[in-house]
């Protein structure tokens, strides 16, 4: 009897205890970077903002391929908009595109490798070894 009970005491003094959250530090700023697979043909990279989609890479003559897209994403306080900033260049151009959004946004990448990351470590988001 007294060892069904000890185990049945640690959980519920485990389960009452609260965990304690840290502060999260305002701004936040996420930063990723992809790198297309092959360079001559590029990714393909579809970008949602609310009700509009931006595409690269659909169709090489009417959205060439991405050679690669940075892409910075900064919540400067609590509660307020996620700014977006999007540099994407594209296969057979010199410049890049540059894209401001603000609010939520959506974006699918293939085609491409994670090259940088400021994630933490075990969620997915970092560039793995060679």
């Amino acid at each position: 009897m007294v060892r069904s009970i000890a185990p049945l005491a640690l959980v519920i003094c485990l389960a009452t205890q609260s965990a304690t959250a840290g502060q999260i530090e305002y701004p936040q700023v996420i930063h990723t970077q992809y790198e297309a697979v092959d360079q001559k043909t590029g990714g393909h990279f579809v970008l949602w903002s609310e009700r509009e989609k931006i595409f690269y890479g659909l169709d090489q003559k009417l959205f060439p391929g991405a050679r690669y897209v940075d892409i910075t994403q900064v919540t400067p306080s609590v509660g307020s908009i996620t700014l977006t900033y999007v540099e994407v260049r594209t296969v057979g151009s010199t410049t890049s595109d540059y894209l401001y959004l603000a609010g939520n946004v959506r974006f699918r990448v293939s085609g491409m490798t994670l090259k940088a990351s400021n994630f933490p470590a075990g969620g997915g988001m970092i560039p793995s070894g060679p």
